[in-house]
Formats: structure tokens, sequence, C-alpha cells
């Protein structure tokens, strides 16, 4: 019985983890989205991108 609390705790533990990290994953993503898209603004000329104001 013991072990199977341990085991749901632990279960539990992984999970909330594995959110965490997938949150802060998508929050730096999504900071970094915007100067990506402003660089590659006009990818096939050969006049150097717009510079995004932040």
């Amino acid at each position: 019985m013991r072990q199977h609390m341990l085991n749901g705790w632990l279960v539990a533990a992984l999970v909330a983890l594995v959110c965490l990290l997938g949150v802060t994953a998508y929050a730096e993503v999504k900071n970094d989205l915007r100067p990506v898209a402003c660089r590659q603004g006009d990818k096939g000329d050969r006049t150097p991108a717009a510079t995004c104001a932040p």
C-alpha cells in the first residue's frame, strides 16, 4: 500500500515537472518568435530585412 502511494506521488511530481518545463519552453519560444520573424522579412530579396522596434 505504501509503495502504491509513493508511486502515485512520484508520477504526480513527474507530471508537474513536465508541465513546468513545457510552460517555460513555451514562454521562451514565444519571446523569441517576433525578432526571428522580423529578421526574415524579405528573404528572397537582396535588401536587408526591416528591423523591429522592441
